[in-house]
């Protein structure tokens, strides 16, 4: 999935550098159900070491945070997880990321984490705004969790009372409130277009395949609603008079199903490595 969004940045000491422009857009405003759907894993988990080093390539600095996960709210996290983050600092020379969240030593979070590219490590989902520091009142001792600017309006009004520190959330109400999301069933709108690139299929007999694919681009259909780009999609396909008919009926969103109804038709031969657009119905 695309939906962690790299900006264009500089480096600060004795010159200047550039994170390449084929990894630079805009942040993207995320709802939390946006946030929690885009996630592959949700966790609460503190820091205990951090480092920063080139990419293998030697064409990025990177970060590596290494946190301790005490609990698990989505996915199947270990309990030990590597976040990554673009930009660091190596000797003298900084590489500084607006927009990303800056892990505090010993820092206690609730993160929403995606699969970073080619690695066992994470991304947080949207920058900052996927990440929720934790903290003990210290009148109350109750733990509580800081909201990004972007989840503070969506949610604040159910979940805090007058007397509660401005942009704060009790550290238990706000995991039962992305519990619900995360079990909530997600509806897919009709006339949404999704792009597929079917990446294999598998016979079911003469003229009939069970067909796979993954959606190649990013969709925020509505504030409740993200289909990150590498989502799941199946379906069946049927040859007849050289054209093979698909009939998509599912949805993986980060491990969520979700039923769809829509059709493709497509000539005759291997169906493998084409890319279409369905059109839900």
């Amino acid at each position: 999935m695309k939906i962690r969004a790299w900006i264009f940045v500089t480096v600060l000491a004795g010159g200047m550098m550039a994170i390449s422009p084929a990894r630079a857009s805009t942040v993207v405003s995320m709802s939390l159900d946006q946030l929690t759907q885009a996630a592959s894993d949700i966790v609460q988990a503190h820091v205990v070491n951090q480092v920063s080093r080139w990419n293998d390539a030697h064409t990025q600095v990177l970060t590596i945070t290494t946190m301790a996960v005490s609990q698990v709210f989505k996915g199947n996290a270990s309990s030990t997880v590597e976040v990554e983050q673009l930009g660091g600092t190596l000797g003298n020379m900084r590489v500084f990321v607006p927009g990303d969240i800056s892990f505090q030593p010993q820092g206690e979070y609730v993160l929403f984490l995606e699969p970073a590219p080619e690695s066992s490590r994470y991304r947080v989902v949207g920058m900052t705004q996927g990440a929720y520091r934790v903290y003990q009142d210290a009148t109350t001792h109750q733990d509580r969790v800081i909201l990004p600017s972007i989840s503070q309006l969506q949610i604040q009004n159910q979940l805090v009372s007058a007397v509660n520190p401005a942009g704060t959330l009790p550290l238990e109400g706000f995991h039962k409130y992305v519990a619900t999301i995360v079990d909530a069933r997600i509806q897919v709108p009709h006339g949404l277009a999704l792009s597929v690139a079917i990446i294999s299929t598998e016979s079911r007999g003469a003229g009939r395949m069970h067909v796979y694919g993954r959606t190649t681009t990013d969709l925020f259909p509505n504030k409740s609603l993200v289909i990150p780009a590498g989502t799941e999609v199946e379906g069946e396909a049927v040859l007849s008079s050289a054209m093979w008919t698909i009939n998509w009926d599912e949805l993986n969103v980060r491990g969520v199903h979700a039923q769809i109804s829509a059709t493709n038709q497509e000539s005759e031969g291997s169906l493998r490595g084409r890319s279409l657009v369905l059109k839900v119905r």
